[in-house]
C-alpha cells in the first residue's frame, strides 16, 4: 500500500495480527514502513541496479522519521556505488547519539538526496545541475544549508555574473530547486522544517537577477540558400569511412534545419524510434515531458534511409566516431565551426531551431501546427483555451515539413529530388 508516511500515521497504524503489512512512502521512492506481528520498522524496498533490495533501515522506536529517510537515502547511494548498504553509516550513528537534534544537511548531502529522489531527471539535466552545483558552488558543498546566508547568495551571484550572467542565474535557480525540495523532505519529529527558507529570494527582493535577452541568431532569409547548399555539400573525415558515423555533422545539421528538433533529441536518436516504412520518428521523453511523434519530410526520409543502409547494426542514428565507444555522438563543435568558416557565419543547432521556426512562420503555417512542430508544451488553463480543442494531424505536420523543405530548396535553386540525388551521390563518392 502506498501512503504518505508521517509520524501520526506511523504512531496510529496497528501491528499486524498475522503476517505483515508494507506501507510504501509516497514522499520518498524506495522507503517503506514494515509492520509485523512484533513491531514496526523502516525498510529499504526498491530495485536498484537490477536487484530488489529489502533491507532494514532501523526499528521505528530507535530513530526519527526524518533520520530514517536520510539513512535510507544514504543506503541507496551506497548500493548504486556497489558498496554495502550500511557502508559508513555506523560511524554516523555513533556521532548522532551525542546530539539528538536533527541537523540540516550540507549542500552536498542535500544535492545527493535531490538526485536520488528525482530519478526521473534526464541525464542532460543532471549534467547541467552537476556543473552548477558541484562546479559553481564547489566551495559551499560542505556547508550546512542553514549556514548559507542571503549575503553569501548576493556575493556569489555577483561573482558568477562576472563570468556569465546566464550561468549565474541558472546556478541560483538550480540551488533554489534543490533547497525547496529538501526543505519539504527534511522534517523533525513534529514534522516541522529543519531547513530554513531558501535565501535565494534575496535576488528577487533586490531585483538582482540578471536580465538576459533571448538569443535571436538564425540563418537569415538572404543566406538560406547558401547555407543549405553548404550543408548538402559538406564533407569531413567521417564522410569517407563508409561507417555508421559517416556524414554525422552534415545529416544532423540538416535534421535541425529541416525539423527544428532540439540538440539532445537529435543526437540521442535511436533506430528503434524511427519508422522508415511509415516515415515517422518518436522522440522519447522530450523537454516538455512527453513523447513527440513527428512525421518525416521527403528529404529527411531519404537521409535516414541512407544512414540506415550504413548503420551496420548500430543502435544509434548518429553514433559516436570515437573508438571503443558504443554511444551517440556527443560533440560536433569542430564541425559546426568548420561549417561556419565556409559560410562566414557561426551557426549552432539551436540557431537552426530558430531558423526553422522563422521559416515556418514565413510560410503562414498556422499557429497550432507550428506549436506542435516545435514541440512546445500543451496549452494550459492560463493559455488560449481554444488551443486545447485543436487537434493537429500527422498529415498536417508532414505537409508543413515538406513546405519548409521546398522553401530551402527554392532558395538553393533546386528541387527536393535534386537535393536527395546530391546527398546520395555524395554518400556514394565517399563509399
Amino acid at each position: 500500500m502506498k501512503v504518505k508516511l508521517t509520524k501520526t500515521f506511523i504512531d496510529n497504524v496497528q501491528v499486524s495480527e498475522k503476517g505483515r503489512d508494507i506501507y510504501t512512502d509516497e514522499t520518498m521512492k524506495g522507503f517503506a514502513l514494515y509492520v509485523g506481528v512484533t513491531g514496526k520498522r523502516y525498510i529499504l524496498n526498491r530495485r536498484i541496479n537490477g536487484k530488489l533490495h529489502r533491507d532494514l533501515v532501523e526499528e521505528v522506536p530507535l530513530i526519527t522519521l526524518t533520520a530514517a529517510r536520510e539513512k535510507a537515502a544514504a543506503m541507496m547511494v551506497n548500493i548504486r556505488k556497489g558498496l554495502d548498504p550500511y557502508h559508513g553509516l555506523h560511524e554516523n550513528v555513533a556521532k548522532a547519539e551525542d546530539d539528538d537534534t536533527p541537523k540540516a544537511p550540507t549542500l552536498l548531502e542535500a544535492y545527493n538526496y535531490f538526485k536520488e529522489m528525482k530519478s526521473e531527471l534526464a541525464e542532460g539535466t543532471i549534467r547541467t545541475y552537476d556543473r552548477q552545483i558541484l562546479g559553481n558552488l564547489s566551495d559551499w558543498l560542505d556547508k550546512p544549508l542553514n549556514d548559507i546566508t542571503k549575503a553569501m547568495i548576493s556575493e556569489k551571484h555577483k561573482k558568477l555574473s562576472e563570468r556569465s550572467k546566464a550561468q549565474a542565474n541558472a546556478t541560483m535557480r538550480a540551488l533554489r530547486s534543490v533547497w525547496n525540495y529538501c526543505r519539504d523532505s527534511f522534517l523533525d519529529e513534529n514534522e516541522d522544517f529543519i531547513i530554513k527558507e531558501q535565501p535565494i529570494k534575496i535576488l528577487n527582493a533586490k531585483k538582482d537577477w540578471n536580465n538576459i535577452k533571448p538569443r535571436t541568431r538564425h540563418v537569415s532569409e538572404e543566406h538560406l540558400g547558401q547555407f543549405f547548399k553548404t550543408l548538402i555539400n559538406y564533407t569531413d573525415r567521417s564522410s569517407h569511412m563508409q561507417s555508421p558515423h559517416s556524414n554525422n555533422a552534415r545529416d544532423l545539421m540538416l535534421m535541425f534545419m529541416l525539423t527544428g528538433v532540439r540538440l539532445n533529441e537529435g543526437q540521442n536518436l535511436e533506430w528503434s524510434d524511427v519508422d522508415l516504412d511509415n516515415g515517422s520518428i518518436v522522440f522519447k521523453d522530450t523537454k516538455n515531458g512527453s513523447d513527440y511523434d513527428m512525421p518525416l519530410g521527403k528529404i529527411l526520409t531519404a537521409i535516414l534511409k541512407e544512414r540506415k543502409r550504413l548503420s551496420y547494426g548500430s543502435p544509434w542514428v548518429f553514433p559516436s566516431s570515437q573508438a571503443n565507444t558504443n554511444g551517440p555522438i556527443t560533440d560536433l563543435t569542430r564541425s559546426y565551426k568548420r561549417i561556419g568558416e565556409i559560410n562566414g557565419m557561426y551557426i549552432t543547432p539551436h540557431d537552426l531551431r530558430r531558423t526553422f521556426g522563422t521559416v515556418a512562420n514565413s510560410l503562414n503555417i498556422n499557429y497550432p501546427v507550428l506549436k506542435r512542430l516545435l514541440n512546445h508544451r500543451e496549452a494550459k488553463s492560463t493559455d488560449d483555451v481554444t488551443l486545447q480543442y485543436v487537434q493537429v494531424s500527422q498529415k498536417q505536420l508532414r505537409m508543413a515539413l515538406n513546405q519548409v523543405e521546398q522553401l530551402y530548396c527554392n532558395q538553393a535553386g533546386m528541387t527536393q529530388d535534386e537535393v536527395i540525388s546530391r546527398l546520395i551521390k555524395n554518400s556514394a563518392i565517399s563509399a
